[in-house]
């Protein structure tokens, strides 16, 4: 299957890896199944350091990535989204694609005006009527899972059902975001293999000009080629990379 062109400003070509850190109180955590309160700062082959600029850098280095993805758990958790970490790895020259939680537009708004290279609508913490009001440029819409069900307020959005996964990337697609993110959390730091490359491939079925990154359980590359050929054009990658069970001999 072919791979859509990426909106501007989003990474090209593929297979391509987006490195993911995920932050708590100000250093960088190792997600584990969704299971936030079992988080602990992360322990990596790249870099002895848990701050989220040496973090950022080192997983840039090793990848050749163009862009850092980032969970702020700070503000998805507990609505403190942590600016100053966004702003400190952009000043890095390093763009940043972060989910802060945001909830509503005036959230979403100000989020973008810190500085952050794209910003995400994630399904599991923003209200419906975050879409209202015009477009906006450089925005990501996250359908966030659970064991392949859809994380949030799934009724308030009008779907059909807890697995209406691209009857909600339909409504990404309408109100002409670009940019799909699929990532199942209950996979996420298990190296169990990803389990949503089918539902990667009907979204690109359906809308095939959306630019979608996937993960959650990728531990190879054999993994992230099968993001890949199901039609991710990037794909998401945490603890492969810091275990060095993903590297860039290649």
């Amino acid at each position: 299957m072919e791979s859509s062109n990426p909106p501007s400003g989003f990474p090209a070509g593929r297979p391509r890896i987006v490195p993911v850190i995920d932050i708590m109180g100000g250093q960088v955590v190792r997600a584990v199944g969704g299971r936030r309160s079992e988080y602990r700062p992360v322990r990596s082959v790249l870099t002895d350091s848990t701050y989220p600029v040496e973090v950022a850098t080192a997983m840039i280095a090793a990848t050749g990535a163009e862009c850092v993805y980032l969970a702020d758990l700070d503000g998805i958790v507990n609505h403190r989204p942590d600016s100053s970490v966004v702003r400190s790895i952009e000043g890095s020259a390093i763009p940043v694609i972060c989910d802060a939680g945001y909830r509503t537009r005036v959230e979403l708004v100000a989020g973008i005006l810190t500085g952050a290279w794209g910003s995400v609508i994630a399904s599991e913490t923003a209200e419906p009527s975050i879409l209202d009001g015009p477009s906006l440029d450089q925005v990501a819409f996250s359908i966030d899972l659970f064991d392949g069900q859809i994380l949030g307020d799934w009724q308030g959005w009008g779907l059909s059902g807890p697995r209406a996964v691209v009857e909600m990337a339909g409504i990404a697609h309408r109100n002409r975001i670009e940019t799909l993110i699929l990532l199942d959390l209950a996979r996420v730091g298990t190296g169990t293999g990803p389990g949503s490359d089918a539902l990667v491939e009907a979204c690109k079925v359906a809308y095939p000009d959306l630019y979608i990154m996937a993960g959650g359980g990728v531990r190879s590359w054999a993994d992230v080629q099968r993001l890949t050929d199901a039609g991710a054009d990037a794909v998401l990658v945490a603890s492969a990379l810091h275990d060095g069970t993903i590297t860039f001999a290649r």
